[in-house]
């Protein structure tokens, strides 16, 4: 049986062509200029599914297919689909014996956000918006009688009130329900051998219609297939859907192939529709931001950049190998059989958010990057550049419909989200001619809303102006570069959107706070306009520029450096001076990989000793990096440190580093970089061993190879910037105001120094 929920639009005019234009444009009745405004406002359109035990597959309005995993169905249950919330969003429900499961999201794997009971075993589920208020109520037919429930149900649980008891029908057929006249309430209806029996108003159910449209072993389905605020009616055949969008003297408008396999039930889901664009499904009516604030980088070209050296030459060389893999070898694992989707159901690929976003997105930017700036290399992919521009507008696409500023209950707003959202986004940047309107709408939407919650919070600290460790063995300087790179992206991506200067001080703050030491607390030295001492709350690093991270002394966080000056990249790009808040502490940091010594078997202040062989991070003379207490993500690591070195050899006018020269460093790492390459056992461009066991010894990462190419893509930015011309200092005043510091929990607090 086939149910419908959810606020209804009013009839308005518009043709929408399902399936990419293979049906023809569906005529409606011109509407009211009332009718026509609410229907602005609601843009939803029914789309042909079906549903299974585990699953949706849907055909989206202008072409492309999506699938989403569902909660599992239990035996002898029914799968709904309703707004139970309002949020203009119609997600997944559950009826079994008289209990309902009601989830809120399709994007993740959650538990229900309401289960109650209404109904009993036997009884057939119905739902539809009995009075128009945009909530899917509930319903349930037992023969002839109709048992109706008002929603939103209790959220405690429970059983609702019966709002209506009314008998309709003869018991035998199936039940169907509608919005039969674009009145916005639903009304009932019964259905048996392509025969419609059908009331306008579950208040009035002796006042019926009567249709004929179907045959006897059709499977009935209704929907707004026009998008115009009512129902129409709609019969499965085998494989084709036969589809209405009239109930009076219907006729077929549209014919859809779709075939249900062994126990899919068809049914009409509700999405939200954009005449001409492949819109997120999932998404609700609102977003955070525009598209038009975006003003794109006019920095950028498709041809490869001459003149550079050869370190140069030999990281572009190494970004190519990693694009050919992550293009084909991992493409034709991970992908290719999703390339007819419009868009990915990616939080269900992993138990991990963080993977399930951030792998792809690293993916992505790594695409973008080459094929803007010369370094894609159709040849050696075996992919076009179209065939690569694809690839990242899936990849984004499929992110940004994800997030939860798009479609409720998704990814975001959240521990590290801000830097998926500035991977993310700065492949749609790179490529944002090539994006339709719709894909540039939802990176505008991800990217305000995890900018706008960023330049809200209190910034991190490891440590307390008086050498109070907060939280041990986990720096924040990590958390504090994401942050403040996607805010700095934010603002040159988007410099005219409300709070854009809000987010670039922000920017500014968190940067200067991610490698803070000590002795900054008191320091009366200006920075963006600002002293020190006015400035931090805390500290984030050791005095020689060290960082403490998972209880080590770990070169692997103090890496994340190059994040603020990637965001230099990202004003180079869009022509806008880089504050010199991005470059605080980072000559010192940088310089402690070649000039801080650790003695083996010397204690570490942060608890433990140093491993032999000691010495310093870089190695004279050799690829290899020395981790003074080992490294819980593999020691095998190279493709971070190329971008480091890169972009400390791009920016070492504004670091004055000491020890190592970063241009030696790169030449050093990027010869590690190809060396893990060839000893890799594969010849499709991987990074680390075919094996898979060796490979997790390498790097645990799961992400490994993605992080790898990711790296190499900003190592070669940061080359293309110093070829274009490094972008020039902010000393403006960049000041929020500073947040009360919360008290810190004393008993678990341990003190450094005197």
């Amino acid at each position: 049986m086939l149910t419908r929920g959810g606020s209804r639009p009013a009839a308005y005019a518009v043709a929408c062509a399902l399936l990419g234009g293979l049906l023809p444009a569906l005529a409606v009745q011109a509407a009211s200029p009332a009718e026509a405004a609410r229907a602005a406002s609601a843009g939803h359109v029914s789309v042909p599914a079906v549903v299974s035990a585990d699953g949706l597959r849907a055909a989206l309005p202008v072409g492309g297919r999506v699938t989403y995993a569902l909660p599992a169905l239990p035996g002898g249950g029914a799968r709904m689909l309703g707004d139970w919330n309002g949020d203009g969003a119609q997600t997944a429900g559950i009826f079994d014996a008289g209990q309902w499961q009601l989830w809120n999201q399709l994007q993740r794997s959650a538990p229900p956000a309401v289960t109650v009971t209404f109904g009993q075993l036997g009884d057939v589920p119905v739902t539809g918006d009995w009075n128009g208020d945009g909530i899917t109520d509930l319903g349930v037919v037992r023969g002839s009688e109709w048992i109706l429930a008002l929603g939103p149900v209790p959220a405690g649980g429970g059983t609702p009130p019966v709002w209506r008891d009314l008998t309709f029908g003869d018991g035998t057929g199936t039940p169907v329900t509608g919005d039969w006249d674009g009145d916005g309430s639903d009304g009932i209806g019964v259905f048996r051998d392509g025969r419609w029996v059908l009331a306008e108003s579950v208040d009035a159910p002796a006042v019926a219609v009567k249709a004929a449209y179907g045959a006897p072993g059709d499977r009935p389905v209704v929907g707004d297939w026009d998008g115009s605020g009512a129902d129409g009616l709609g019969v499965v055949r085998g494989s084709t859907w036969y589809l209405s969008n009239r109930v009076e003297r219907p006729r077929s408008a549209a014919h859809v192939e779709l075939a249900p396999a062994v126990g899919e039930t068809p049914v009409a889901w509700q999405v939200a529709n954009v005449p001409g664009a492949t819109t997120c499904p999932t998404a609700g009516p609102g977003r955070s931001g525009k598209a038009s604030w975006v003003v794109p980088s006019t920095q950028l070209t498709s041809h490869v950049v001459t003149g550079v050296d050869r370190i140069a030459r030999r990281v572009r060389g190494s970004l190519q190998q990693s694009e050919r893999y992550l293009l084909g070898a991992q493409y034709d694992a991970l992908w290719r059989r999703t390339r007819v989707y419009s868009y990915l159901d990616l939080l269900h690929r992993s138990s991990s958010a963080e993977l399930a976003i951030r792998l792809p997105a690293m993916s992505a930017l790594t695409v973008a990057i080459g094929l803007r700036t010369g370094a894609y290399d159709p040849t050696l992919t075996g992919r076009t550049r179209a065939s690569g521009v694809r690839y990242v507008d899936q990849l984004v696409r499929s992110i940004a419909c994800a997030h939860g500023s798009v479609s409720p209950g998704g990814w975001g707003r959240g521990w590290e989200t801000g830097h998926w959202a500035m991977l993310t986004g700065a492949a749609a940047w790179l490529l944002w001619d090539r994006l339709t309107p719709q894909t540039r709408a939802d990176v505008a939407s991800m990217v305000v809303s995890e900018a706008d919650r960023l330049s809200t919070q209190e910034v991190p600290y490891w440590g307390l102006p008086d050498g109070t460790i907060l939280t041990s063995g986990d720096t924040k300087a990590e958390e504090n570069t994401w942050n403040a790179s996607l805010l700095a992206f934010a603002a040159a991506m988007m410099p005219s959107a409300p709070r854009a200067t809000v987010w670039r001080a922000q920017s500014a703050e968190l940067a200067v706070a991610a490698f803070s030491t000590r002795a900054d607390d008191s320091s009366s030295r200006l920075v963006n306009g600002v002293s020190l001492a006015d400035r931090l709350r805390g500290f984030n690093a050791y005095a020689n520029g060290t960082v403490e991270n998972h209880h080590r002394i770990h070169p692997d966080y103090a890496s994340n450096v190059q994040l603020l000056w990637t965001a230099a990249d990202f004003d180079r790009l869009a022509r806008r001076r880089v504050p010199v808040a991005m470059f605080h502490h980072g000559g010192l940091v940088y310089s402690a990989f070649s000039t801080v010594s650790y003695q083996a078997g010397a204690p570490s202040p942060a608890g433990g000793t140093f491993a032999p062989p000691g010495g310093t991070v870089y190695r004279p003379g050799h690829s290899w990096i020395y981790y003074p207490q080992g490294d819980d993500w593999g020691a095998a690591r190279r493709a971070h440190f190329v971008s480091l070195d890169a972009h400390a050899r791009v920016y070492a006018s504004y670091l004055g580093a000491r020890g190592w020269a970063a241009g030696r460093a790169l030449a050093r790492h990027e010869t590690g970089q190809r060396a893990l390459l060839a000893s890799s056992g594969a010849t499709d461009g991987r990074t680390y061993s075919i094996d898979p066991a060796l490979a997790a010894q390498q790097d645990t990462y799961p992400g490994r190879e993605e992080y790898a190419a990711q790296n190499l893509a900003t190592a070669w930015l940061a080359l293309y910037i110093e070829k274009i011309g490094v972008p020039r200092l902010d000393r403006g005043t960049l000041g929020v105001p500073v947040p009360t510091t919360k008290a810190p929990k004393a008993p678990t607090a341990t003190r450094l120094g005197p």
